[in-house]
């Protein structure tokens, strides 16, 4: 009985472990190691024996197991069957248990590895975490500099509002939500009327000042959602959406200019300023941003050239005029070269004695696009771009030149006016010109006589040295437009003038209108009390001519003695001025036009 408990035990015991190594190492595993299949043949021939010893105690079961017939034959079978058991098993276990060795260094290596790969991954993932945590600084920095960058692209560094390119991109999008809901947008552009003298008087410290307030009082007088821009210098721009009538525009204009003449506080002083502004409108003046701010620029101008403090709408008008413009400021370049300028003349007579005494150069332009170009046009374009400075050399020159011919034609005292601008008396050469071209041409300087309006005489101390030397190089001073300016009486005292001129604009009314009768009388007798001589320009009439001589006017020119004319016509004039009596050579170009 002791024998069958120990062989069960023995068949259980071989079970388990067979068992384990197929359990924990997964059968398909287990059978691929080397040696596994040997084990599994020797267990299974070793059970076998058992199960023999077992019946052999048990003959009942003898059915269950095909056995020999003699115990020699069953003894046989069961040490057949342990002994070969014994040797399966002792193979395999020799085969298997290096791998098993194996096995368990590789596992002892892996789990050092993975030990090692833990301690690395968690260095690695430490520094990746000191990684995003300065990614995320750069990034957080990056976000600070793109903001600021963007706010420097968009946004004005001095005011803080939308710049141009921002406020292109709102006046963009309004126009395009106008142009689905059926409505209008407004750009008015605002200009600081004498913003530079505040610069200059009280610096740019104070300019800025003045700036950050006017932004803040336009934004105070416009919608929430409305644009307010600067474009730089002293130019605003504000953007209205959502506009039905024109005159919701007008009254937000009316109260932006009302708001400006609210003086302004600069360091305990009071300082009033005024603004012109211009307005243009989408759809009527155009549908593009760009266009649209060009066209109230424009206005903005118009503004100010009808006496500044008010607004004025962009008009097709005004249009043809900025078109003309920029057709004048591009062929006036270079049509000095071309000789397309030319020297016209008009004659001065002696009012006493209706003599013949000098002319007065008037520079005219013929341009083969523009045709004939009036002065009131191309001089103040020849002024803004400094072209002035060599047309003024040319008149100069071809002025002198003409009537050093005639005064050895027909009479050495005869003299030319000529016109001298701001802007030439600012040329530091030009005294040495007019000296150097007297010296060219003329016997003295007392042949020529230079005209200058109440605006050259602004230019300070510089002024004063330049009609100091003109007066030693014995040329005349003339003060044209007398009469039209604010400090005329003053000037006269200061400066060294020889001839006063009375404007056109008082000989008009001279035979109808008492109160410019008054005025010439006490300006001749004014005049010839400082020791001037009087010329009147614009002299048309016969009555005009008589009610002059009666006051003792000294000289006059105008239509009634002749137009300005070219040197050719001029010497024909001369010449049959000198061959016809004078009166009856008067009312002869008088008849004949």
């Amino acid at each position: 009985m002791s024998d069958i408990i120990m062989e069960s035990f023995g068949a259980v015991f071989a079970g388990i472990i067979l068992w384990v190594l197929t359990y924990n190492m997964g059968i398909k595993r287990a059978l691929q190691l080397p040696g596994s299949k040997y084990i599994l043949v020797g267990f299974f021939l070793l059970f076998f024996g058992m199960l023999i010893d077992i019946t052999d105690n048990f003959p009942q079961l003898n059915h269950f197991v095909i056995i020999g017939d003699t115990e020699i034959e069953a003894f046989l079978e069961k040490v057949v069957g342990t002994l070969f058991g014994l040797l399966f098993v002792a193979i395999g276990f020799y085969r298997w248990l290096p791998s098993v060795i194996k096995l368990e260094q590789t596992d002892k290596e892996l789990k050092s590895l993975n030990a090692q790969l833990d301690t690395r991954v968690q260095k690695r993932t430490k520094q990746l975490e000191n990684i995003n945590e300065r990614l995320r600084y750069e990034i957080g920095k990056r976000k600070v500099s793109e903001n600021k960058l963007k706010k420097q692209a968009l946004f004005d560094g001095l005011t803080g509002l939308p710049n141009r390119i921002l406020m292109l991109e709102r006046l963009t999008q309004l126009i395009d939500e106008a142009k689905r809901k059926n409505n209008k947008v407004a750009i008015l552009f605002i200009d600081i009327d004498y913003f530079k003298k505040v610069n200059d008087t009280l610096g740019h410290e104070a300019g800025d000042n003045i700036l950050c307030q006017m932004a803040k009082r336009i934004s105070s007088e416009i919608r929430s959602y409305d644009t307010v821009a600067r474009l730089g210098g002293d130019e605003f721009v504000v953007v209205l959406g959502g506009i039905f009538e024109v005159s919701a525009v007008s009254m937000i204009a009316e109260k932006l200019i009302r708001q400006f003449r609210v003086p302004y506080i600069i360091d305990s002083r009071e300082l009033t300023l005024t603004v012109s502004i211009g307005v243009s409108m989408f759809p009527d003046d155009g549908e593009i941003g760009t266009t649209l701010l060009c066209k109230s620029d424009s206005a903005m101008y118009q503004s100010k050239e009808v006496g500044r403090n008010t607004y004025s709408y962009f008009t097709d008008k005004m249009n043809a005029e900025i078109s003309r413009r920029l057709n004048l400021e591009n062929e006036i370049h270079g049509a000095l070269e071309r000789n397309e300028f030319t020297v016209y003349y008009q004659p001065k007579i002696n009012i006493s004695n209706n003599k013949f005494t000098g002319t007065e150069a008037l520079l005219r332009w013929c341009n083969p696009v523009l045709g004939n170009v009036s002065p009131a046009e191309f001089i103040p374009i020849a002024e803004q771009n400094s072209l002035i400075v060599p047309l003024g050399e040319f008149v100069l020159n071809e002025a002198m030149r003409d009537t050093a011919k005639w005064q050895q034609k027909y009479d050495p005292d005869l003299t030319v006016a000529v016109n001298l601008s701001p802007r030439q008396f600012r040329d530091p050469n030009l005294i040495n010109y007019i000296e150097n071209t007297i010296k060219k041409h003329f016997s003295s300087g007392g042949c020529l006589e230079l005209e200058i309006t109440e605006g050259v005489l602004m230019g300070g101390q510089h002024i004063e040295d330049a009609l100091k030397r003109l007066s030693e190089l014995d040329v005349n001073i003339a003060m044209d437009d007398f009469g039209t300016g604010y400090s005329s009486l003053s000037y006269l005292r200061k400066f060294p003038f020889n001839v006063l001129k009375i404007d056109k604009s008082f000989v008009d009314d001279i035979t109808t209108s008492p109160s410019d009768q008054t005025l010439i009388k006490a300006t001749v007798a004014m005049a010839h009390g400082l020791n001037l001589k009087v010329i009147a320009e614009g002299v048309e009439t016969e009555k005009q001519l008589e009610y002059l001589e009666n006051l003792d006017c000294d000289y006059a020119q105008g239509y009634f003695f002749s137009k300005p004319i070219p040197f050719d016509e001029m010497d024909n004039y001369l010449a049959s001025y000198n061959s016809a009596s004078p009166r009856k050579f008067v009312l002869y170009e008088v008849s004949n036009g």
